[in-house]
């Protein structure tokens, strides 16, 4: 009698290993009725020997004609603890826009054994869903639509409006000085005066070129000493603020009487 227990127990323990290999499949909602418009979540998972190849169900953008599906997770996996049995699971996000109550249809999930050529199909629960609308108390007065929110203003859309008000007043501003400017007859822009060069760098840059036009050696004396008087005449001008060009000789001989920085003995060779 004892010997017939243990058979019973071993048989029972092998029937219970051969029902843990078969692949299973589980499908639930967060909650069978939502309002319309809201969401909620089917969570889906499938469990089965690691050996097992296991097609996914192609699921599309719908699972009916009016329940859609607006997110996915990734197909994730998890292995058990011997590394014997795999768990596939997936969430879908679901949202319906038509009141009603709607029985998602089965899935259909595929494997195929090791060593087998044909593949087996395992088909998941039918779920309903009940898709209410909200309830509205007509015994009450209607009321006015609300006025949308106003949401504050963003940096990045005042700052187009700021710049244009800033170049709007620079405008302006410079508008009013132009037409001063323009009234009392001066420039709008003043250039930046170039550095006057001294008179005598230009006096010793003239001699120089009437040093390499060799007048005088070559005769023309007269033209030598009329390039040469207009060099002084050039500097005088330019040094003491004397306009020599214009000047004969006794006036400019007058002019620099009173010129204390030139020493009396060059006034006597300028004047000889």
């Amino acid at each position: 009698m004892k010997a017939l227990n243990i058979l019973f127990l071993i048989i029972v323990f092998q029937i219970g290993n051969v029902f843990s290999q078969n692949p299973n499949v589980s499908v639930n909602l967060d909650t069978n009725a939502m309002l319309i418009g809201d969401q909620v979540d089917l969570n889906i998972k499938f469990s089965s020997p690691t050996q097992y190849n296991v097609l996914w169900p192609d699921i599309k953008d719908t699972l009916t004609a009016n329940i859609e599906i607006v997110d996915r997770t990734l197909v994730d996996t998890i292995f058990s603890d011997n590394n014997e049995n795999i768990i596939l699971s997936q969430k879908l996000t679901l949202t319906s826009f038509d009141t009603g109550n709607y029985i998602l249809p089965q899935m259909a999930f595929r494997y195929q054994i090791p060593d087998d050529t044909i593949q087996n199909v395992i088909l998941s629960e039918a779920l309903m869903l009940n898709v209410n609308t909200m309830t509205v108390d007509t015994t009450k007065a209607i009321k006015p639509i609300k006025a949308p929110f106003e949401a504050p203003y963003t940096f990045k859309e005042v700052f187009p409006w700021a710049l244009g008000g800033i170049g709007v007043i620079a405008a302006i501003i410079f508008l009013i000085y132009y037409l001063r400017k323009r009234k009392k007859n001066e420039p709008v822009f003043k250039l930046k005066p170039k550095p006057k060069i001294p008179s005598h760098v230009i006096a010793l840059d003239e001699l120089d070129k009437l040093r390499r036009k060799k007048l005088w050696q070559t005769g023309n004396v007269k033209g030598f000493y009329t390039d040469l008087t207009d060099i002084v005449r050039e500097y005088i001008s330019g040094r003491f603020g004397i306009d020599a060009m214009e000047m004969t000789t006794f006036e400019i001989e007058a002019s620099l009487r009173n010129v204390n920085q030139i020493p009396k003995e060059n006034k006597e060779k300028l004047y000889n």
